[in-house]
């Protein structure tokens, strides 16, 4: 599950058992790492491609990091 978000764990990885339990219990949360990995992949198979369509896709990867941020670091155990 974890593997969706790997890339952005990379760079936060102190937040994996918080990720897990948002996963788990949170389905809005679990969509949003499905996303956000989708438009990922999506960027890295765009190598030579239309670069008004990456930027959008940039843009987009970085809307959803931050939101999914904004979720991690605000999650408060219960």
């Amino acid at each position: 599950m974890v593997e969706r978000i790997r890339s952005l764990l990379g760079r936060f990885s102190e937040n994996e058992e918080t990720v897990r339990r948002l996963m788990a219990d949170d389905p809005g949360f679990d969509a949003l790492c499905e996303e956000y990995r989708s438009v990922a992949e999506l960027i890295e198979g765009e190598k030579e491609g239309n670069e008004a369509h990456l930027k959008r896709l940039r843009a987009r990867l970085a809307f959803l990091e931050e939101k999914l941020l904004t979720r991690i670091e605000g999650h408060r155990p219960q």
